[in-house]
């Protein structure tokens, strides 16, 4: 048992600072949470008798049964006192949502968790956390309407940020990204980002760890976490604050120092951690990295319905050091039944009159071919002849064990498709040159496990 279960399978909640007017921070919290969790909830607020159909308290002191978490929401004058009750009522765990606090007030709180951390008797992430989110509990403070909740999936995804942490979710859940964990740290005065490292690389739901970062006080502990996790599951780091500025805004920010941008990404190589340059990248590798067998070797095939996007794709690969595999006879022997017309090489290019019957020739005969590792497949949805049941072939393909990434651009009926196919775990981009990129980061990860082999072999480890 971790002492961090207890935020993630609680079976009872105490949410102190709950309000029955919809649009506050307290009315949200109640309302997310009561509809995901199971066990029992108690709203703390003394001016009220009910809420959401629940028995309000005056204080959590006036609660009989055992209570494992509390979401404290108060004013930040207010939180030393309530989160002393807590410790007093012998609550397991706490999360801070406050912020807003002075630098006085700030020191006598962050000393005062640290003390509780140090005798065992609470947990606490925040203050300033934007909350915790899984299938089975969310408790973020934003309103559904407002940020979509994710579908769940294998990405766990760990943030300093707790607005970047909830506009990525939020594009996560538009995009059918599945997300298993959400944890917004904040000021991270007792859990922070190592620990939750290390209780994710043991979670046997987590296929992926996404981090995003700005500053990092304990960074060499960091890394040394992670080389332990790597060799199971892939972890994939955004770290804001490179230049000048960044560094100076990134502390502010977060309240800690910042080390030079090439110093954090030389150590990242070194751990084996996959740094994303850019936000766009971070989730596009992540959900392949969660979705995806290894890339085994460098050669690739590349399928398409628009010769355009195929030669755009190529080039890419072609930047990237990834090589078109050969295809021998019998490969181009399977593909008799496809038009005359169309040459059998790699790329393959099925042209505009492509349907759902050729893409599936195509896949089974690519994926069938020794030299071809994985596939970047280019789907054009909005030719007449190619029929929907071409999402049904593709997500068939994850039986050949070779990872498959897909390209499909358009608007609303092909966002529609490309959702479906990523709730299937295969995972799509509206650009042939970011399916290139997230079947290479496959290959990253797989060259990062061949080195960490070495590694343990030279070291007898």
């Amino acid at each position: 048992m971790s002492s961090l279960d207890i935020f993630f399978q609680p079976t009872s909640i105490a949410i102190i600072g709950a309000s029955r007017t919809p649009g506050e921070i307290g009315y949200e919290v109640l309302k997310n949470v009561k509809s995901t969790f199971n066990g029992q909830i108690y709203p703390i607020n003394p001016d009220v008798t009910e809420i959401e159909n629940l028995i309000t308290y005056n204080s959590i002191s006036n609660i009989e049964g055992q209570i494992d978490l509390a979401i404290i929401l108060n004013p930040a004058k207010e939180v030393l006192s309530v989160l002393t009750e807590c410790s007093k009522k012998g609550i397991k765990a706490a999360i801070i949502v406050s912020s807003g606090f002075s630098a006085k007030e700030e020191i006598k709180l962050l000393d005062y968790i640290k003390k509780l951390s140090k005798d065992r008797k609470m947990r606490v992430i925040g203050p300033s956390s934007l909350g915790l989110y899984s299938k089975e509990l969310d408790m973020l403070y934003l309103p559904k309407k407002r940020l979509k909740r994710p579908v769940d999936g294998y990405i766990s995804f760990i943030s300093q940020s707790g607005g970047i942490g909830a506009t990525l979710m939020d594009v996560a859940a538009s995009e059918g990204i599945g997300i298993n964990k959400f944890i917004a740290v904040g000021s991270a005065s007792d859990v922070d980002e190592i620990e939750l490292l290390d209780y994710l690389g043991k979670d046997m739901q987590t296929r992926c760890i996404a981090i995003y970062v700005e500053s990092m006080q304990n960074g060499k502990q960091l890394i040394e976490k992670a080389k332990k996790i790597v060799k199971d599951k892939p972890i994939i780091i955004l770290k804001a604050g490179k230049g000048e500025l960044g560094v100076a805004a990134a502390e502010e920010h977060s309240g800690h120092f910042s080390a030079k941008a090439k110093i954090y990404s030389a150590a990242f190589r070194q751990a084996g951690i996959i740094e994303a340059q850019t936000v766009e990248d971070f989730f596009n590798h992540a959900k392949s990295l969660a979705n995806q067998p290894i890339l085994k070797n460098n050669k690739i095939g590349i399928i398409t319905n628009a010769g355009g996007f195929g030669v755009i794709a190529v080039d890419e690969a072609s930047r990237l050091g990834l090589q078109l595999g050969e295809l021998s006879k019998e490969t181009i022997k399977s593909m008799k039944t496809l038009p005359s017309h169309i040459s059998k090489q790699n790329p393959l290019d099925l042209g505009g009159s492509a349907s759902a019957d050729m893409f599936q020739t195509a896949l089974n005969s690519l994926f069938k071919e020794k030299e071809i590792s994985g596939i970047v497949c280019i789907s054009l949805l909005q030719t007449p002849a190619l029929e929907e049941r071409v999402i049904s072939v593709i997500r068939e393909s994850k039986l050949h064990g070779k990872p498959i990434t897909v390209c499909m651009t358009g608007s609303e009926y092909t966002k529609k498709f490309a959702i479906k196919l990523e709730e299937y775990g295969i995972p799509v981009y509206n650009t042939p040159e970011k399916a290139v990129k997230s079947m290479n980061v496959l290959l990253t990860y797989n060259k990062i496990l061949k080195s960490l082999k070495q590694y343990y072999l030279k070291n007898n480890l």
